[in-house]
C-alpha cells in the first residue's frame, strides 16, 4: 500500500528520477518472448535455441531422471536439468544433463540427484537435492538450472506464485503510469473485467509468454498451479538461494503448443525486472565458476489430488514453511510498552488544528493533501481507533473534532468523499482529484461505517457513552443506506463511487468487501435486519465471483484492479463476523477459505537483507510481514489496516493451529519495524515512528533491498497498524484443556506445572522495558463461545518488569495469581 500519505509523494518522486534516469517504463510486456539471439556452436544438445526455457519438442531427449519423471508423470510433467549459458543478463542456450553429465565447451560438470519421500506414508512430496559439480575447466557467465515441463498446458491452469502471480496474472491489462486510475470511460463498463497494470503476468490472448522472478519477489519461494481438468495440484517449494545470491524462478508457457515450463535456477538471471507498473533491464549477472566449485538446488515438489481450488490454497498453506521450519522470534520490546511510545507519538505530532477545523491526520504540517485527513481507508475513523481503545479527554477532544469534518465530508448520497485539506475537498482519481472532488474509493465508506461502528460500540462498552454526539449516528446510518443504494442499483459495491450522486464510477473489483463487515456490524447496532440481508448477499456474490476463484483484489486506491493482500483479508474479516453475527456454517466456510488465499500473501521465512541495509542493521525478522500487492512488490509490518484477529476468531472457531501460528508471526514481529530509543529503525525519525517497507524485492532497485526508508519516516497508517495489532490480540493464548500455549508478545513464557485446576507460568521479560502482558486462558468449550469484539479491554493483565522472570498461578476459570519471588 503506497498511496496512504507521503509514501506515495516519495514514490511518485522516485518514479520520475527512474524516468529520468533511462529506465524502460515504456509499455514493456513481460510476457513477450525474447527472440533468439544466434546459437552457439559448443553446445551441441540443446534444448533452448531460441533462447527460450521451454523444450525443444522437436528433440527427443533421454530422461535425466525416470523416477522424478514417474513422481509427475500425472501431471504430464517431466524434469530437465540445465547448464545455461548467458550473455549479461540474457539467456543464450542451455543444454541437458544426461545420465548426470554434460559437457559445455571445454567443461565438464556433474550432478548427483537425491530424490527422497519426505515422510513415510506421504506419497505426494517428495524432497529434491541436486548437487552441481565443475569437475573439469573454467566457465564464465554461466548457470544452473531444474525445469519442470508440462505438457497438455492449457491457459485454464491456475498459476500461484505467492504475492506475485495469481492466475497467472492473466488478466485486461492497462500499460498505464503511477498513480493509476482508469479514466476513459471505454475502459470502465459496467461490466468491465479485471484490469490491472503492467506488472508480471502471462498473455490473455493465450500468446506465448513468460514471467522472471527470483525467490525474493515472492512471500514464500514457491511456484505452483492447479489443473481444475484433472484436480491436480502442483508445488515447487524452494529456499532463497545459494552462495550465488537469490536463486531465479522463471514461468514460461506456449498455449498453442500445450506446454509450459517452471524453472529453479542459481544464480537467478532475468532480462528484465519488473519495476513500478513497468519493467526495465535486469542486471542481473551470472556467475563464473573454477574447477571444484560446487552449487545444490534444494527443493520440495507436491504432486496432489484436489478437488477445487479452495483445497490447492488448503494445501499451500498448510506447506508454505515446510523448508524454512518453525519461526525464531526475536524479542525487541513488549506489546505494552510500543503502544504507549506510539501514541505518545501520535498525541505530539498526528493533529492538526486551526480556528476552523481540527482533524487526527499523518502530516499536519504536510502541504500535499494526502497529509492530512482521510476518511477510512488510510484515514479517521481507523487512524483515531487506537485511541478509543486507550482514550484520554484530550484525545476524544481530537476524536471529537475529526468526526465533525467526516461529516462535511459525507456526500448527499449518505457515502463519503476522499480527502480533506484545511477546508478543502479532494477525489481519489489523482491527476483530477481536483476536476471532480466526489470521486471516492467505495472502501471508504465501507471502512467509515465498519470503524465507525466499533467506535460508538467501544465507547459504550467502556463507559463513555456520554461522548458520542447524535450526529455521528446519523452519519453512520447514512453511510449504510447509501451502501444499501448502491448494492440495489448495481448488484455489487465497485471500486469507486461519485459520493455525491452515488453514480459507480469504477465498477468490479473486490475493494468492497469491508463493506460486508460495516453493513453486518450496522445491522445490530441499528437494529434493522435489512443491512444483515444485503451483506449476506454481497457475501455470497464476492465468494462465487472472486474468492472462488481465486481472485481478491482492488483494494488500496493506486493498483487499479491487481491482486492485493488488503482484499483478501478485508474479505476474510467479513465472513468470520458474518459466521459469528448469524451462526451459518457457510460463513465459516468461506471465511477459511479466504485465510488460506490471505496465508500467501505473508511472508512464511527470514530473507537474509543484505549487509548494510536498514533491516539487516537492526536484525529484522521477515517473517510476518505482509506483502502488499502484485504491483507494489513490497513486504509491509502487519494488516493493513486491521489488527489480525480473525485469526484469533478463526482458530477459537476451528481449532485449526494454523491461524494462531500465522498471527503470532504477524503480531510478534510486527513490533520490530517501530523506531525507539534502543531500535532505530528509521533514521531521525521521532520514537513511536514506522515505515511501511520490508522489501524483499528490487523492484526500488537493488540498492533498496532491506531499505527504501527516507529519513524521518513516519507513515501513521502502519503506527495504527501496529498498535491495533499489539491491544486487540492478547499477549498470550492459553487453551487451559491441552496446555496448548502461543505467545505472541515479546517475551518468553512456558508451562511449568499443570493439573486440572491450575496452571503455572513462568514469563521472562529479557527486553528492556516493563510489560504488561494480556493473558487471555479459556477451555474449549468457551473457545466455541463467539468472543466479544471487544473483550481486549477486559482481558486480565500480569505485570513483568524488564530482565524479570516471574511465575503465575492460572485457574479453570481465567483467574491469575502472582507467585512471590522468594527473597534471600
Amino acid at each position: 500500500m503506497l498511496f496512504c500519505i507521503h509514501p506515495f509523494i516519495r514514490i511518485l518522486s522516485l518514479f520520475l528520477v527512474l524516468i529520468l534516469a533511462g529506465f524502460g517504463f515504456e509499455e514493456m510486456n513481460a510476457a513477450t518472448v525474447i527472440p533468439d539471439p544466434g546459437n552457439s556452436a559448443d553446445l551441441l544438445k540443446q534444448d533452448n535455441k531460441s533462447a527460450s526455457w521451454l523444450p525443444d519438442s522437436l528433440n527427443p531427449r533421454s530422461s535425466c531422471s525416470i523416477e522424478i519423471d514417474q513422481f509427475l508423470k500425472s501431471l504430464g510433467g517431466k524434469i530437465r536439468i540445465l547448464g545455461c549459458n548467458y550473455d549479461g543478463s540474457k539467456l543464450i542456450n542451455s543444454a541437458s544433463f544426461i545420465n548426470g553429465k554434460v559437457h559445455i565447451r571445454d567443461s565438464e560438470w556433474t550432478v548427483e540427484t537425491d530424490l527422497k519421500p519426505v515422510s513415510a506414508g506421504e506419497n505426494d512430496a517428495m524432497d529434491l537435492s541436486l548437487k552441481f559439480k565443475l569437475t573439469k575447466g573454467i566457465l564464465k557467465s554461466f548457470g544452473l538450472a531444474a525445469a519442470f515441463d508440462f505438457s497438455g498446458w492449457n491457459a485454464g491452469n491456475y498459476i500461484l506464485a505467492p504475492a506475485s502471480v495469481y492466475n497467472a496474472n492473466r488478466y485486461k491489462v492497462l500499460p498505464v503510469q503511477y498513480p493509476p486510475y482508469i479514466y476513459d470511460p471505454r475502459d470502465k463498463p459496467l461490466d468491465m473485467p479485471v484490469t490491472i497494470t503492467n506488472v508480471l503476468h502471462l498473455n490473455k490472448d493465450n500468446n506465448p509468454g513468460k514471467i522472471e522472478m527470483l525467490t525474493g519477489s515472492c512471500s514464500t519461494p514457491l511456484l505452483s498451479f492447479f489443473n481444475p481438468e484433472t484436480k491436480r495440484g502442483w508445488i515447487m517449494l524452494t529456499t532463497q538461494g545459494t552462495q550465488f545470491g537469490n536463486s531465479g524462478l522463471m514461468i514460461e508457457e506456449d498455449i498453442p503448443g500445450n506446454r509450459a515450463t517452471f524453472v529453479l535456477s542459481a544464480p537467478g538471471v532475468r532480462e528484465s525486472r519488473y519495476v513500478m507498473t513497468g519493467f526495465t533491464k535486469s542486471s542481473d549477472q551470472p556467475a563464473d565458476f573454477k574447477t571444484s566449485d560446487e552449487v545444490e538446488l534444494k527443493m520440495r515438489i507436491y504432486n496432489f489430488a484436489a478437488d477445487d481450488l479452495q483445497e490447492f490454497y488448503d494445501k499451500v498453506f498448510t506447506i508454505r514453511k515446510a523448508l524454512s521450519g518453525p519461526t525464531i522470534y526475536r524479542n525487541v520490546a513488549p506489546f505494552s510498552a510500543i503502544n504507549d511510545i506510539i501514541l505518545d507519538h501520535h498525541d505530539k505530532t498526528k493533529y492538526y488544528e486551526d480556528d476552523k477545523y481540527g482533524y487526527i491526520c499523518s502530516g499536519p504540517k504536510g502541504d500535499q493533501p494526502y497529509w492530512h485527513l482521510q476518511a477510512g481507508w488510510a484515514g479517521v475513523p481507523v487512524y483515531s481507533f487506537p485511541q478509543v481503545i486507550q482514550s484520554t479527554p484530550e484525545r476524544l477532544r481530537r476524536i471529537s473534532r475529526s468526526f465533525e469534518v467526516l461529516k462535511i465530508m459525507q456526500g448527499s448520497s449518505g457515502l463519503t468523499r476522499g480527502i480533506f485539506m484545511k477546508g478543502e475537498l479532494f477525489g481519489d482519481n489523482f491527476r483530477e482529484k481536483e476536476k471532480n472532488r466526489n470521486i471516492a474509493m467505495v472502501r471508504r465508506s465501507g471502512e467509515m461505517l465498519f470503524f465507525g461502528i466499533q467506535t460508538l460500540e467501544l465507547l459504550k462498552a467502556d463507559g463513555k457513552e456520554s461522548v458520542i454526539k447524535p450526529e455521528w449516528k446519523e452519519m453512520f446510518r447514512k453511510e449504510a443506506d447509501g451502501l444499501i443504494r448502491i448494492w440495489k442499483e448495481y448488484g455489487q459495491f465497485g471500486q469507486f463511487i461519485d459520493a455525491e450522486t452515488g453514480k459507480m464510477d469504477v465498477n468490479g473489483s473486490t475493494a468492497g468487501a469491508v463493506c460486508i463487515s460495516g453493513l453486518a456490524l450496522a445491522s445490530g447496532y441499528f437494529n434493522y435486519p435489512e443491512y444483515l440481508k444485503v451483506a449476506e448477499m454481497a457475501g455470497r456474490y464476492y465468494y462465487n465471483r472472486d474468492l472462488s476463484k481465486g481472485y481478491a483484489g482492488g483494494g488500496p486506491a493506486e493498483i487499479l484492479q491487481c491482486q492485493d493482500s488488503e482484499s483478501a483479508y478485508d474479505i476474510t474479516e467479513a465472513y468470520t463476523t458474518l459466521y459469528e453475527i448469524t451462526g451459518n456454517p457457510e460463513w465459516l466456510k468461506y471465511a477459511k477459505d479466504a485465510a488460506a488465499l490471505f496465508s500467501t500473501w505473508t511472508i512464511s521465512y527470514d530473507y537474509k537483507f543484505p549487509k548494510g541495509s536498514v533491516m539487516h542493521r537492526i536484525d529484522a525478522r521477515s517473517t510476518g510481514a505482509v506483502w502488499a500487492s502484485i504491483q507494489n512488490a513490497h513486504g509491509a509490518p502487519g494488516i493493513y489496516i486491521l489488527s489480525g484477529n480473525f485469526l484469533l476468531r478463526l482458530y477459537r472457531a476451528t481449532g485449526d493451529k494454523r491461524y494462531m501460528e500465522l498471527l503470532r508471526d504477524i503480531a510478534h514481529n510486527v513490533v520490530q519495524y517501530t523506531t525507539t530509543k534502543t531500535n532505530p529503525v528509521v533514521p531521525k525519525a521521532s520514537p513511536g515512528s514506522v515505515t511501511e517497507r520490508v522489501n524483499l524485492s528490487d523492484w526500488e532497485g537493488k540498492e533498496n533491498i532491506g531499505g527504501s526508508i527516507p529519513d524521518g519516516d513516519s507513515n501513521m497508517a502502519w503506527e495504527v497498524v501496529t498498535s491495533l495489532t499489539i491491544t486487540q490480540n492478547p499477549g498470550i493464548y492459553l487453551c487451559f484443556d491441552t496446555g496448548e500455549m502461543f505467545v505472541l508478545d515479546n517475551v518468553d513464557a512456558s508451562i511449568t506445572k499443570r493439573d486440572k485446576k491450575n496452571i503455572t507460568l513462568r514469563i521472562t521479560n529479557p527486553t528492556l522495558y516493563d510489560a504488561k502482558i494480556n493473558l487471555l486462558s479459556e477451555n474449549k468449550m468457551m473457545a466455541g463461545k463467539v468472543l466479544d469484539r471487544y473483550a481486549f479491554m477486559k482481558w486480565p493483565k500480569v505485570e513483568v518488569k524488564s530482565g524479570e522472570t516471574l511465575e503465575f498461578i492460572v485457574n479453570l476459570d481465567g483467574q491469575i495469581t502472582t507467585i512471590p519471588k522468594i527473597k534471600n
